[in-house]
């Protein structure tokens, strides 16, 4: 991998940067497509219902919140989080079976993925990518100079794993996996998934994205953070934003090679604020509240699975927070109608242009938008 001091980092990309902080090019197609314009202020209004952006409005443990409020009390937060930060990544490390060196964190998993682009990016490097797909790694690449390299998912809605290692070449820097998949919310076959980085790991970066694992069926099974070691070219990288409901806090990591890791932290350009270190500190020792918020999901989002089958309309076996379904009509249309009845559903994922992710709220947010669609789609 490229190495640079941060003295040259900062000189070859500063002006990167700061176009880039005024240009909104870092912010991922999400935060775009959903920029509050004034027709938008209002579909968020009292009433409005806004499944979009794949947030778990569950919300955090009742630990996390206790940890917060303690911390401000206190008045801890006129300090520098260090010594909490130690110990979150202590706790990180023993919950993936690896030494601290290990680990980096981010705020969120975004800043982990960012900077991975613009290492690589402005090294001329190359990304492959699956699409449609999650395109904040790929465009924080381009931004400074790299390419991206999408590779259709297959009729699964999976990645198409023997046709991105054909596409790995000389130029290629990174191999970015989403698993579960974003929009598509399926997984790929654990086997195959690890047989693929072994390989591609020789080649290249292979960054595995795990933001929705937590709440995919046979979670232990499917994380391929065993393969991170010393040798390996691999990162997997993780959030609290979903499952652990504090995507207002932002703050994630990365699971990587010791060496690989300080690259990371020494050209991380974020910093993470007291509050959220101990609302993830919390949250990692509150096990029965995964396990209850990822059924509560999955209840949910059975629901709207039933309504789909009743309206005959297709969509990809979802291991997520959200569903990705077959409207039979242009997503413009199903957006702006959905819109309408009071309910926000995610932009458009070119090139399946006639399919449309819906995140699963609070039941009543769900239920809300089930009785729209009916409406849209009869």
């Amino acid at each position: 991998m490229p190495s640079l001091s941060r003295r040259s980092w900062l000189a070859s990309t500063g002006t990167a940067l700061a176009g880039l902080a005024v240009s909104g090019r870092f912010l991922n197609e999400e935060m775009r497509a959903q920029a509050l314009t004034p027709e938008r202020l209002a579909a968020v209004a009292p009433g409005k219902v806004r499944l979009s952006l794949n947030e778990n409005p569950f919300g955090p443990s009742p630990a996390a919140i206790e940890a917060m409020q303690r911390h401000i009390a206190s008045g801890q937060s006129s300090r520098y989080p260090y010594l909490q930060t130690g110990e979150l990544v202590e706790l990180i490390a023993r919950k993936e079976g690896v030494a601290p060196e290990h680990i980096v964190l981010g705020v969120g998993s975004g800043e982990i993925l960012e900077t991975v682009g613009v290492h690589f990016g402005q090294a001329k490097g190359e990304v492959i990518y699956a699409q449609p797909g999650y395109l904040q790694l790929p465009r924080a690449m381009e931004a400074v100079g790299g390419k991206g390299v999408p590779v259709p998912l297959n009729a699964k809605g999976e990645h198409d794993l023997d046709a991105m290692a054909a596409r790995i070449g000389p130029s290629t820097s990174v191999v970015y996996v989403v698993n579960p998949h974003n929009p598509t919310g399926t997984t790929v076959n654990a086997t195959e998934l690890r047989d693929f980085i072994r390989s591609a790991s020789r080649q290249a970066l292979v960054l595995v994205d795990e933001a929705y694992l937590d709440i995919a069926d046979n979670y232990n099974s499917r994380t391929v953070v065993g393969l991170v070691n010393s040798e390996r070219r691999v990162l997997v990288a993780r959030t609290f934003s979903k499952i652990y409901g504090m995507a207002g806090l932002r703050i994630g990591y990365g699971v990587t090679s010791p060496s690989f890791a300080a690259v990371l932290r020494n050209h991380a350009f974020g910093s993470l604020s007291g509050p959220s270190v101990v609302a993830a500190i919390a949250s990692l020792k509150d096990d029965a509240f995964v396990a209850q918020t990822r059924e509560k999901i999955v209840t949910e989002r059975q629901k709207l699975l039933d309504l789909l089958r009743e309206l005959g309309r297709p969509y990809m076996e979802p291991q997520t927070n959200f569903v990705f379904f077959h409207a039979g009509r242009p997503h413009a249309e199903v957006f702006s109608r959905m819109q309408a009845e009071g309910v926000t559903v995610a932009r458009a994922f070119p090139p399946m242009t006639e399919w449309v992710r819906l995140t699963i709220g609070l039941p009543e947010e769900n239920a809300k938008a089930r009785a729209a669609l009916r409406k849209v789609l009869m």
